[in-house]
């Protein structure tokens, strides 16, 4: 029995040793794997940039030539001759167009002969006004012959200022025939062909000649910018040419940025009550003829200048009901929330307006894993980047 106890008790307690040197070590395994927070998570911070901004209004409108003129057929005749290159650029008074002048010769020749022949009925009436008079003294004649050949001389001359004219309409009917530029600038294709009959019962247009340089561009602006551009302009200072004028930048549909520049030389004298705009126009330069009447236009205009404003990314400016706001780390890298009033925007920057001072430090990565409160791990960015574009404050886009 002895041998047999032996025997089971001695795997046994070595068993039991296994066991608790086991349970030591997952003891001793536990201790070393005791929670611990994790560390504070890491953010892109970056302080605001402080410089002078001028906001701009945006709108769109369109191009139109500053003279336009239709050239018309305004006598009757058959097309003689052509004396342009069409889509050519065109002086004031160049010849254009001769309609057949024979028809207004032969009219003018004719009158010509009718005021001649009127100023020897003249001759003729004075002639015989003095001899009456002369035979009147001498009891000759009676009164009434007098009378008579006075009447004939009055007669005789207000035939002449007839013939005079008849003979001024028949040169300035053979004046028509021969067509020039009232104006200076690009003109279109010839409208009717050589040989053509024009001016028959209306007046034919032959074709149309525009001044565009400088150029005009329309366009709308609301009574809402008009208070706007009022308030900038009260606050800030007015951004004008050395002349005085309002500037104006002017972009068409493929250009980059506002290439041209111009000023503005007019506004309507009161607001449409239906739309609740008014138009404005701008004069642009346009001596190489690059800028056509019709364009689809883009114009910016400079409202004011803020000075020394605060500028932050873009995307660090969040919103909730309350507004815009910022989170910012403060000097224990603690987040804080801070609402804002933002500006317009310049490029990816936003301006801010309020709530913002500079040396602050912002947010500008992680702000969705970040909370009021709550520690972090700042990681300096410089948030200076250049503008895409200039800030708009107010307009169409």
């Amino acid at each position: 029995m002895t041998q047999l106890n032996r025997s089971i008790t001695g795997p046994l307690k070595r068993l039991a040793g296994a066991a608790l040197a086991a349970l030591a070590l997952f003891t001793a395994g536990c201790s070393q794997n005791e929670y611990q927070p994790p560390p504070p998570p890491a953010v892109t911070v970056a302080t605001p940039t402080v410089k002078d901004v001028t906001f701009y209004a945006e709108y769109t409108g369109y191009t139109k030539a500053q003279e336009s003129v239709d050239i018309r057929a305004r006598v009757e005749g058959f097309l003689e001759s052509m004396h342009f290159e069409p889509s050519s650029q065109v002086k004031a008074g160049q010849l254009l167009f001769i309609i057949d002048p024979r028809t207004y010769v032969a009219l003018r020749d004719q009158a010509k002969g009718d005021l001649a022949q009127c100023e020897a009925e003249l001759q003729l009436a004075k002639a015989t006004l003095t001899r009456k008079e002369n035979a009147f003294k001498e009891r000759a004649v009676s009164e009434v012959d007098v009378i008579q050949a006075r009447a004939e001389k009055a007669k005789a001359e207000a035939a002449i200022e007839a013939a005079k004219a008849s003979l001024q309409s028949a040169e300035i009917n053979l004046g028509y025939t021969r067509i020039h530029a009232p104006i200076a600038g690009r003109i279109s294709r010839n409208l009717i062909d050589v040989g053509n009959l024009v001016g028959a019962g209306e007046k034919t247009l032959l074709t149309n000649i525009v001044d565009d340089d400088p150029i005009y561009v329309y366009f709308n602006i609301s009574e809402n910018d008009i208070l706007q551009y009022r308030k900038y302009s009260d606050q800030t200072p007015d951004p004008r040419d050395d002349k005085g004028q309002a500037k104006a930048y002017l972009a068409l549909a493929m250009d980059e940025g506002y290439p041209h520049e111009g000023y503005l030389d007019y506004m309507d004298n009161a607001v449409d009550p239906n739309t609740g705009t008014i138009q404005v126009r701008g004069v642009f330069p346009n001596g190489h003829g690059d800028i056509l009447p019709g364009f689809f236009a883009r114009v910016r205009i400079p409202l004011g200048v803020r000075k020394n404003a605060v500028l932050t990314p873009e995307v660090a400016v969040a919103a909730d009901q309350g507004g815009n706001y910022l989170l910012l780390v403060d000097d224990k890298n603690v987040v804080q929330y801070r609402k804002v009033t933002t500006g317009p925007n310049e490029g990816d920057m936003r301006v801010i307006l309020g709530g913002l001072k500079a040396g602050e430090r912002v947010i500008v990565a992680g702000v969705q894993r970040s909370r009021p409160g709550m520690q972090v791990t700042p990681q300096e960015q410089n948030a200076t980047q250049t503008p895409a574009k200039p800030a708009s404050a107010t307009g169409q886009k």
